[in-house]
């Protein structure tokens, strides 16, 4: 599919197709009558929808899976799949069994008529989980879940829900926290070694009308008993996503990375350790910005992951720069600072990545995804930091979410993707030599209606 406008910023273009699919007006004022009908003159109406599932206040509204954790959820030992989905609040869990078979076990819906804390709450609403987080918060063996959830629209706020591992992919919501924009990432970490897990979260922050100029970090200490301190609120970018964790400068300490996805820019956050709680004062950032190409209006930078790619024992980074369709890879130089990043080329719209070991050569390679498309590329390391270029792997259309896992118990990591648009998920089995095999892919779209889900597929 030709990219026939490609200065419209990716979070612009995702705003104008949810006017089209759901009817409700561009914004008064600003940019969005304008944004609209240079969409509609161009034809780029075409690329925003053609692919996107249908939501239909008549008929139910249609969502497919957009974010997926590979985990064992179930407490057997084995890898199961849980799937967050866009367009419906649903998190939908699928039991493995050791041997790369995948059996659907349990559907939790979080939706509009959900409202058991918030009655009287009329915006409650529930249309994307948009990141995941999994922990075993209470010591009971399962891992409990930490998501972002959108509101009504990109402009309302967002809420951040703390859920219990029931057993048998089961998550009862125990509370939440609102976001005064949409959630985005989260994060169960321990950031003071005081050995009880605490939460973090972003706000985007979009810088539309209404909405938050520069998006937020919150963190909360954890108390344990299911109970967090007051948030610790900093300033994280404009546009702030998905975040990651690792010790950037050596000191022990877990520090915090959140890309920014309206910018060409990762915002950081170093943690002051043992003290970070008892400040109570927001963290100072620091940020590092991917190399500018040539008529390109904005890298985009929609995921970030943190790992020692060069082998020097220092965390590096790596981003999906959706934009530009680059991935731009940043040494640390394990002080909390980095060097110029190297380009990759990405293919099409790479949007999230996942990272692991996949020729089994103790060199950290990676995966990306892509949001328009119907594959993953996986980039092998050489050893030093540089990667092979790209191989292409089919999945399904709008392959958003991405994890890595072994999931038939081989001993080789497999690759596991969340297809949006083809409201569906896709299984690449790993050889452990740096190739997978093809796709097993699967219908796992859902349609809600009158309060009722039934499986929906292309």
């Amino acid at each position: 599919m030709e990219d026939r406008f490609p200065d419209v910023d990716p979070e612009e273009a995702e705003y104008v197709d949810y006017m089209l699919a759901t009817g409700e007006r561009p914004l008064s004022g600003g940019g969005g009558c304008l944004l609209m009908l240079i969409v509609l003159a161009l034809g780029l109406t075409d690329f925003l929808a053609a692919d996107e599932p249908r939501k239909d206040r008549l008929h139910g509204y249609v969502g497919g899976p957009y974010k997926v954790v590979a985990a064992d959820f179930t407490g057997d030992k084995l890898i199961d799949v849980l799937l967050g989905y866009r367009g419906i609040g649903v998190l939908a869990v699928d039991q493995g069994d050791g041997r790369g078979q995948l059996t659907p076990l349990a559907i939790n819906e979080f939706s509009d008529a959900d409202r058991k804390l918030n009655p009287d709450d009329a915006s409650w609403s529930v249309p994307h989980v948009h990141n995941i987080s999994s922990a075993d918060l209470d010591g009971d063996g399962l891992l409990d879940l930490l998501f972002a959830v959108g509101g009504a629209s990109k402009l309302k706020p967002g809420r951040v829900v703390v859920a219990h591992n029931a057993g048998r992919g089961q998550f009862k919501r125990v509370l939440e926290f609102s976001t005064p924009s949409e959630a985005k990432g989260v994060r169960f970490v321990d950031m003071d070694r005081d050995g009880r897990l605490d939460v973090m979260y972003t706000a985007r922050g979009s810088g539309y009308k209404d909405d938050l100029a520069i998006g937020r970090l919150y963190i909360r200490r954890g108390l344990g008993n299911w109970k967090f301190g007051p948030a610790i609120e900093s300033l994280a970018g404009k546009s702030a996503y998905s975040i990651d964790t690792a010790d950037l400068n050596n000191d022990g300490f877990p520090d915090v990375v959140i890309p920014n996805e309206h910018d060409t820019s990762v915002t950081y956050f170093l943690n002051p350790g043992k003290t970070i709680f008892s400040r109570a004062a927001s963290l100072s950032s620091r940020q590092v910005r991917a190399s500018p190409i040539p008529n390109k209006r904005s890298h985009a930078i929609n995921d970030v992951r943190v790992a020692d790619f060069d082998g020097d024992g220092n965390q590096d980074l790596v981003t999906a720069n959706l934009g530009t369709s680059t991935i731009s890879v940043f040494p640390g130089n394990g002080d909390g600072t980095f060097g110029k990043d190297t380009l990759l080329d990405a293919g099409k719209n790479g949007a999230f990545l996942g990272i692991g070991d996949f020729d089994r050569d103790g060199d950290v390679d990676f995966v990306i995804t892509h949001w328009t498309e119907d594959f993953a590329s996986v980039f092998l390391n050489i050893g030093d930091g540089r990667f092979a270029a790209r191989r292409d792997y089919r999945t399904g259309s709008g392959n958003y979410g991405v994890d890595v896992a072994d999931l038939n118990g081989d001993g080789h990591l497999d690759i596991v993707t969340a297809n949006y648009r083809a409201l569906s998920m896709s299984l690449l089995i790993g050889a452990g030599d740096g190739t997978f095999k093809p796709a097993i892919t699967r219908s796992k779209g859902f349609r809600s209606f009158l309060g009722k889900l039934s499986p929906h597929n292309r």
